[in-house]
């Protein structure tokens, strides 16, 4: 009679040759996974420090910050200044309304022109009743656009 194992001929068995191949894959899989995870690691961390050195550089004033092309690699949510701002993520998910954005800058600029215009003005010059017409102008505006 034949010495042969039979559990070798089982599908289960760890010993048989379909199985250690299929270990062997995965070991193998697991090891580029992590090269990978390390490699973005490492390009992650040289992004940073080059980042905070221009930042250092930009603080110190030796060189100046150029927004040519930095909004294609920001972050979606991110301004150029760094900031981040959700009006556009609020505005996808249905949370706000384009024609409430619309407004809401058309709102500021007109505040940040009148602020303008307010500045120019002399009010140690103006009459009283100049005056007046320059208040009554900024509330009537106030009324109509905040």
């Amino acid at each position: 009679m034949g010495s042969s194992d039979l559990n070798l001929k089982k599908s289960w068995h760890p010993a048989t040759f379909k199985n250690q191949e299929r270990v062997w894959k995965e070991e193998q899989k697991k090891k580029e996974e992590d090269s990978k995870i390390e490699q973005m690691r490492k390009e992650l961390a040289e992004e940073r420090q080059l980042q905070d050195l221009q930042r250092m550089q930009e603080d110190a004033g030796t060189k100046q910050r150029s927004n040519k092309l930095d909004w294609m690699y920001a972050s979606p949510n991110a301004n150029l200044n760094g900031t981040a701002d959700n009006t556009m993520e609020d505005f996808l998910l249905g949370k706000k309304n384009v024609d409430d954005l619309l407004r809401a800058k058309q709102r500021q600029e007109i505040v940040n022109k009148l602020l303008q215009v307010l500045k120019k003005i002399d009010l140690t010059s103006l009459t009283q009743m100049q005056i007046l017409n320059v208040i009554f102008k900024v509330k009537f505006v106030k009324i109509l656009y905040l």
